[in-house]
């Protein structure tokens, strides 16, 4: 079986797959006294849906892949670490497959069409709120798998 590397997840290197949900770089508002803000740092225009996933400890491999066409898929880490694997929008390729770190408290915000699969949890059931266009679970889901299942080494 061949492995694909995780790589830490950095605005750079997940560029080609979506957005790194996070605050680095950004302008704080709010009150620093009570709060900082950070607006908008992704916005949807459609009715929005606010899921939760609780993704439980399983072999680090990859072989089925979704998709979605129509909006971003937003996945946030709450209460643990993540590894997520995607590849590149179009034909699913072994290729374009990559793997990244992503710590609690951030998150990923994978562009219409990039491959993705359900989240592995960093050692314990870790909670997700994946956040995108309302119904895309019925109403934009593509599936799709690679020839040879995938490893992904730490």
């Amino acid at each position: 079986m061949k492995n694909i590397k995780v790589q830490k997840l950095t605005p750079e290197a997940f560029a080609p797959y979506g957005q790194v949900l996070t605050v680095e770089g950004r302008e704080a508002g709010g009150n620093p006294a009570s709060h900082f803000w950070y607006p908008q740092v992704v916005v949807l225009d459609h009715p929005t849906s606010i899921n939760l996933m609780r993704v439980v400890p399983r072999e680090f491999t990859v072989k089925d892949f979704e998709a979605h066409d129509q909006t971003t898929e937003n996945l946030i880490a709450m209460d643990g670490d993540l590894i997520v694997a995607v590849a590149a929008a179009g034909d699913l390729k072994e290729e374009t497959v990559a793997a990244f770190y992503v710590p609690c408290g951030l998150g990923v915000s994978f562009a219409p069409s990039v491959w993705h699969y359900v989240p592995f949890p960093m050692g314990k059931d870790v909670m997700c709120a994946c956040i995108f266009k309302n119904n895309t679970s019925h109403d934009d889901i593509h599936f799709d798998a690679l020839p040879e299942t995938l490893g992904l080494e730490l």
